[in-house]
């Protein structure tokens, strides 16, 4: 009889039966996309029942279901694209202006406790001041252009990469640095390209990714100084109550920053491929 009981425990699965097994992986993908799909379900009826309450003020609060039809209309007359066009063109160089220049001097100053000390003040100074502030500035050095515009934008994403390459650098192990000490690699530059970055990274990149983000919030910010884009039409629509082209261009936007997220998310696993799943 116990034999039988081997024999059937370890018979081999009909090909259908083997196909249903799935990976836990694949379940469990599947299943955060069901509840996922069924979240935002949950949130449209939330919408839709705010709608029809009569919450907000003299219909601020658009239909869900007018969504499509104002978006239609924003696409066949062109604004649409112009728009997205010509927000990405200032939200691009904002966004690598502002990553590039924050990560490097992140980089300088966390390799260099004299620099660090000597910037320490003029940091506590700028760091709170939003980059909305600065509009001001924007208008008087670059005139209504998208210099402008990506000069605010690159403020917002600055002090994010700043900072987190300044903490990534400074937690590095110290044991790596007493290893590449032992084998004759202790200037920073020799460390710096086998060490300090490769360790840094994660940090670093987590720091990037947050300021695709940053861009798009100081992305509105930017566009007040009349610049055509997402912010200009948001605000032209708003002033004639047409709030369904208002949530459209709000929704553009979360589909921006899933487009870059998910690029973002494929190049960094390129990046730290070497790191452990």
């Amino acid at each position: 009889m116990a034999h039988t009981e081997i024999a059937v425990a370890h018979r081999p699965l009909p090909l259908a039966a083997r196909h249903l097994a799935l990976p836990a992986g694949v379940w469990q993908r599947g299943t955060r996309a069901v509840f996922g799909l069924g979240g935002l379900a949950l949130f449209v009826v939330i919408w839709k029942l705010a709608q029809e309450s009569g919450l907000g003020h003299h219909g601020t609060i658009p239909d869900p279901f007018a969504l499509p039809e104002a978006l239609a209309s924003e696409w066949r007359s062109g604004r649409l694209m112009a728009a997205v066009e010509s927000s990405l063109a200032h939200y691009g160089w904002g966004l690598l202006m502002g990553t590039a220049l924050g990560a490097a001097l992140g980089l300088v100053c966390a390799l260099s406790t004299t620099l660090e000390a000597l910037l320490a003040g003029v940091v506590r100074v700028l760091r709170p001041i939003p980059p909305l502030a600065w509009v001001i500035f924007a208008i008087a050095w670059f005139k209504i252009s998208h210099e402008g515009a990506a000069f605010v934008i690159s403020i917002g994403v600055f002090w994010v990469n700043y900072f987190a390459t300044y903490s990534a650098v400074r937690n590095v192990d110290p044991k790596y640095d007493e290893l590449a000490r032992a084998f004759g690699q202790g200037a920073w530059y020799r460390r710096l390209p086998g060490i300090i970055l490769p360790a840094s990274a994660p940090g670093i990149l987590a720091g990037m990714h947050t300021g695709i983000g940053s861009a798009l919030m100081a992305l509105i910010a930017a566009e007040l100084i009349g610049m055509p884009g997402i912010g200009q039409e948001m605000n032209v629509a708003a002033g004639v109550g047409d709030y369904a082209t208002v949530a459209v261009y709000m929704l553009v936007i979360s589909a921006i920053y899933a487009v870059c997220d998910s690029g973002f998310v494929y190049l960094e696993k390129k990046v730290l491929q070497w790191r452990p799943s």
